[in-house]
């Protein structure tokens, strides 16, 4: 992950309805960021791509939900990523 910020898109999750959306949803000015020490999951943290948007706001998207993302070394264009594993 290059420094600076970054484009992303991906699928909304609902832990209470336990579904993705339909909808992507595109956050611009991102920045990656480390777990917060109060940050705990049930599954592996690897799973989660943790981030703050535009805002400053805390977010944390399930890796498999994101579908695009974009650097500033090509005008933020949208690339479409691929989140298999490789040993």
């Amino acid at each position: 992950m290059p420094d600076g910020v970054f484009t992303i898109a991906f699928y909304p999750y609902s832990r209470s309805k336990g579904e993705a959306s339909n909808k992507l949803s595109v956050k611009h000015n991102c920045k990656a960021r480390v777990q917060l020490p109060d940050e705990r999951w049930k599954i592996d943290s690897e799973n989660y791509f943790l981030f703050s948007d535009e805002f400053g706001k805390h977010q944390t998207c399930y890796k498999i939900l994101i579908r695009f993302m974009g650097f500033p070394h090509d005008n933020f264009k949208l690339r479409k990523l691929n989140w298999t594993k490789h040993d």
